[in-house]
């Protein structure tokens, strides 16, 4: 697995790539309920958190509720703090930080179709979906879910091949290291010694024929989950980085 942590165009999107190009085994149905399931437990475990410090420490955190959900807010020192958080930790696996957001009912939807039928609608109000899943094998229209766009569908290539986004989070520069720099698009600053650092790259890449609208299939992998709220919680993160071969988590 190979983990991406620097800066992207958006800085609050991430990705994570799951199966090979070759595993019929991954869907975006499968992806999705295995991604639901992390957030049922994560839910779970936050509502528990939550009931937990209102019994045992009003003094240290204050439970408040707005529009986009609840969030514990420290009344005491980071050192106090800390010592309340080794504790939360232990018993439920998370940091007094995590938010339980207000919507939460998606979790009843069966499949990704219902899912994504679900969170149009409240693209309408300005609520961000947590996710969204692409197929690369595919050129099938997909829903970005992102209401700041307030794009309902994207259909063609959009991204799956060479001058992918997704792929340059990965592989810097990958389209001018493989056809030469006059398409890379950092050729008027690059400095790279392209004998030792792109050509070695490109003749692999060309050896595999991979078809150009193909990229990110052959390159990263099947299914790529994508989210642009700007928060996911590090408990989801986690378990999708282990059944992830990449994955790019950017806060911004």
């Amino acid at each position: 697995m190979k983990i991406r942590n620097g800066f992207v165009t958006n800085s609050s999107s991430s990705s994570f790539i799951i199966g090979k190009a070759n595993d019929n085994t991954v869907t975006i149905d499968s992806a999705y309920q295995e991604i639901k399931e992390f957030y049922k437990q994560y839910y779970k475990s936050c509502s528990e958190m939550y009931s937990y410090v209102e019994e045992y420490y009003p003094d240290v955190f204050e439970v408040v509720t707005e529009k986009r959900g609840k969030y514990l807010h420290s009344k005491k020192s980071w050192d106090c703090t800390k010592i309340a958080d080794t504790q939360l930790r232990l018993m439920f696996g998370l940091d007094h930080y995590e938010e339980l957001p207000g919507v939460i009912d998606w979790i009843n939807c069966e499949t990704y179709k219902d899912y994504v039928n679900f969170w149009i609608s409240k693209m309408e109000i300005g609520v961000h979906a947590p996710f969204y899943i692409r197929d690369f094998s595919c050129n099938d229209p997909y829903v970005p879910l992102d209401f700041s766009t307030q794009m309902i569908e994207c259909s063609g290539d959009n991204g799956n091949g060479i001058e992918s986004d997704i792929l340059d989070w990965y592989f810097p520069n990958f389209e001018g290291a493989v056809y030469g720099c006059d398409r890379c698009s950092a050729q008027y600053y690059c400095k790279k010694d392209r004998s030792k650092e792109c050509e070695p790259m490109a003749e692999s890449f060309k050896r595999k024929g991979i078809p150009e609208d193909k990229v990110c299939l052959y390159v990263l992998g099947k299914i790529c989950v994508c989210s642009e709220c700007g928060y996911l919680p590090d408990y989801v993160v986690e378990r999708l980085e282990e059944i992830s071969e990449y994955s790019c988590n950017h806060m911004g």
